[in-house]
């Protein structure tokens, strides 16, 4: 049969060689045409198989968090979180470290994979190599607390309780002690003060006849190290015996270490719990034998007099706003922490969590892990 080539037949051609589909007669925007065949792989029935500028705006400005991988205050399982979340997510945007350790080990990973200042790191927390990473463009930002000042009321509290001070515990049992953001515009003030601080450590007083306190961290980390020599320096300051213990062991070591203080009759413990619902008997067993404060991480339920520290929840929030602050369109996020058991970590994470996606305000809220969230963060 003979081929026959009308007007009609032209003019068909001829629309679809300019990308024109489903009888709209909408024009596509310039650079974003079908293929060499006239074919648009990225087809729509209402816009011509085309994304509007303010499609792809919204698109773009979606922010996604893969998930929180927890390590258990295990260093080599941190790493090899972020290890795997590179090789896994390809195309991961930001990596967020909300415990001290967290985001060095990051970083770590990052230069080794040959992504370092590909990737946006969001930290927790004044360790000296997030704070290098900061200066030197590595990390954008970090939220910290203040160890040293945790460590030190914590003294001067127990210290005028045992002096008979009750005022020192307001209404509400919270002394908040804020937490701030780090950025590249004031890391170099921040890190001078700190060092001056810090500077030559601080070694526990031995006073006869005067009150011992003990001061026990979460964990092993640099944070607990800087929380020391406040200890030490209100211990100096006050006349007072001093000690910080460090569990390495997780909880049973943080049980030991709490058992042995009660049974050595010392006048009064500084705590931050590990796993504060379930220690609730123990925390107890201790405020009925001494004077017990937390700081850190509280646990209300339990017979505390006071917690020592920030909002997690709003320190979060800070957290999450440097986050959206490095990526302003949106992108994928992978979130670390040591665990979800401590009421810190479960504020501090979902803090972050609500402000990234845009929420209101509701420390009561939680997501559990294992499941991918998505917002636009406003």
């Amino acid at each position: 049969m003979k081929a026959t080539f009308s007007f009609s037949t032209a003019v068909a051609c001829l629309g679809v060689m300019l990308g024109c589909g489903g009888g709209s007669d909408e024009q596509p925007a310039p650079g974003n045409g079908g293929d060499s065949n006239g074919s648009d792989n990225n087809a729509s029935s209402n816009s011509g198989g085309l994304l509007t500028v303010s499609q792809k705006e919204n698109e773009s400005s979606e922010y996604i968090i893969l998930d929180t991988l927890t390590d258990q205050f295990d260093r080599a399982k941190a790493k090899a979180n972020a290890e795997d979340t590179l090789a896994k997510h390809n195309d991961i945007d930001a990596m967020v470290g909300l415990f001290a350790y967290n985001p060095p080990l990051i970083l770590e990973a990052l230069k080794q994979g040959d992504k370092l200042g590909k990737v946006k790191v969001i930290a927790f927390d004044e360790d000296d190599a997030t704070l290098q990473g900061i200066k030197d463009g590595n990390v954008h930002g970090t939220v910290v607390q203040n160890p040293y000042m945790y460590g030190y009321k914590s003294i001067e509290v127990l210290a005028k309780l045992k002096a008979g001070d009750k005022s020192v515990i307001p209404e509400s049992k919270f002394i908040d002690i804020p937490a701030q953001q780090i950025r590249k515009n004031n890391v170099d003030a921040f890190w001078a003060d700190l060092k001056a601080k810090t500077a030559g450590g601080a070694k526990p007083a031995k006073v006869d006849g005067k009150p011992s306190f003990a001061f026990v961290s979460n964990g092993v980390a640099s944070f607990w190290t800087i929380a020391g020599v406040g200890v030490h320096k209100a211990g100096a300051d006050l006349g007072v015996n001093t000690d910080v213990l460090m569990p390495a062991e997780g909880i049973p070591d943080q049980k030991r270490i709490i058992e042995d203080l009660i049974s050595r009759k010392i006048d009064g413990i500084a705590v931050s719990p590990i796993d504060p619902t379930n220690q609730t008997e123990l925390l107890n067993q201790a405020a009925a034998q001494t004077l017990l404060v937390t700081h850190d991480s509280d646990a209300p339920a339990a017979n505390r007099l006071v917690y020592i520290g920030m909002s997690n929840y709003d320190a979060g929030r800070l957290c999450g706003k440097l986050v959206k602050e490095a990526l302003p369109k949106g992108g994928k996020i992978m979130i670390f922490i040591g665990r979800l058991e401590q009421d810190n970590a479960k504020l501090r994470r979902q803090g972050v969590i609500d402000e990234i996606l845009g929420r209101d305000h509701n420390p009561k809220r939680y997501d559990p892990p294992g499941k991918e969230l998505r917002g636009t963060g406003k």
